[in-house]
């Protein structure tokens, strides 16, 4: 018997830019998180770079009739809802570039890349000196604190300087700017992106993470806002999902190569594959007797709506048990699942729980307390004597119990 093919449908996005033979930037990059974030990804490659974790050791840039011939051969073939722009290399294959996107009608993400994460320089100066004449055709720009910088050849210290810039950035021809803050600010030390639109700026901050291993994570935030607007998302919501999935691949990146490493591309889709499993587990977990709550967090859960708690297990719904889950995970990100029971003494002759000198203490006390007694199964007992437990799996933690 023949089996009968099921289509997807999915949305066409496509990346013009250089290659990264270590995976972590460029079209490889690209083409990944469009997937990740549900489109379909087409590629142009604009220049080939010899590349890995700890440098580009060698370019070379195809002429700009082969960047036309590909560009040609996708929208020839291809529904392409939305494109974006990385690594260009020279003003003719820019020039090249400007001639295709003038009658594309989709929305275009410009990422202005100028330097790789290592320090290599990816384009000369004639291109950074000429990049206006594809800002005019551009629904939002990307670049990172260094390369507005180089753009607007201004200083780029606080806050008010990536305003300022990405206002200035803006007046050259783009809808919107996203400014990404790569870099800590004077007067700010948290992850700070500034949206400037035609009418608003819009700041989005987060807790930077303590990692060098963020190669790729500008082609990810720019080919993720790409995938959203190709899904029909609009300007803010895409830029806002974007961040959420470049925030998840920082957190958690491969680790593989040099110090810079590279971010995790697929981080968001793979968490989201888990969701399933990880709530048939947490209600099985609350059906145990002695236990009076369970949760269980995705494994690169980020916040409460990637912990699933209570008999239903609903994300979402883990409540103070999901919140200590998610402190004991800034320690150690083993961590996944976690108990409260409704007495201590339902805990295994060998799990002795370490005495909180409080009740209601705040949940990142409870999960220092937890973790700090045990790496591998955390306990602690209130007052009350009832006790939480923490561990990296759901069979760990049915161990612990009696």
């Amino acid at each position: 018997m023949t089996r009968r093919a099921a289509p997807v449908d999915y949305p066409v996005a496509l990346t013009i830019a250089g290659s990264d033979s270590g995976g972590a930037a460029g079209v490889q990059a690209d083409v990944k998180t469009m997937e990740a974030c549900g489109a379909y990804g087409t590629s142009v490659v604009t220049s080939v770079t010899a590349q890995n974790t700890r440098g580009v050791h060698g370019v070379h840039h195809l002429p700009p009739e082969d960047v036309t011939a590909q560009l040609d051969a996708v929208t020839d073939d291809y529904d392409v809802r939305a494109a974006k722009t990385g690594m260009l290399g020279t003003l003719e294959t820019l020039d090249a570039v400007v001639d295709a996107v003038t009658d594309f009608d989709g929305p275009l993400v410009v990422d202005p890349v100028l330097v790789a994460t290592a320090g290599d320089v990816l384009a000369d100066d004639t291109v950074a000196a000429a990049y206006d004449a594809l800002f005019a055709h551009a629904t939002l720009l990307t670049p990172n604190a260094d390369e507005a910088a180089t753009l607007t050849e201004t200083a780029i210290q606080t806050r008010d300087d990536a305003v300022a810039a990405a206002r200035a950035l803006r007046e050259r021809g783009a809808d919107a700017v996203l400014l990404t803050g790569g870099d800590s600010y004077t007067d700010d030390e948290r992850a700070v992106d500034v949206l400037v639109t035609d009418d608003a700026v819009r700041t989005f901050v987060g807790e930077r993470v303590d990692t060098e291993r963020t190669h790729g994570s500008g082609c990810t935030i720019s080919s993720a806002i790409t995938a959203r607007l190709a899904r029909g998302d609009d300007l803010e919501t895409a830029v806002a999902r974007g961040i959420d999935v470049v925030a998840r691949a920082i957190r958690y990146p491969h680790a593989v190569g040099g110090p810079t490493g590279s971010v995790h591309h697929l981080a968001t889709l793979r968490d989201d594959a888990t969701r399933d499993d990880v709530a048939t587990v947490v209600r099985d977990l609350a059906g145990l007797d002695p236990v009076a709550d369970a949760a269980g967090a995705t494994p690169y859960a980020e916040s409460l709506a990637d912990v699933a708690g209570g008999a239903g297990g609903r994300f979402g719904d883990a409540g103070r048990l999901g919140e200590v889950l998610l402190a004991a995970r800034e320690r150690d990100p083993a961590y996944r699942y976690a108990l409260t029971l409704d007495r201590a003494d339902a805990l295994a002759a060998d799990a002795t729980p370490v005495d909180l000198d409080a009740a209601d203490l705040p949940a990142q006390r409870v999960a220092e307390t937890a973790v700090a007694a045990d790496a591998d199964g955390a306990a602690v007992r209130d007052p009350d004597g009832t006790a939480t437990l923490l561990a990296p799996s759901a069979a760990a933690l049915r161990d612990r119990l009696a």
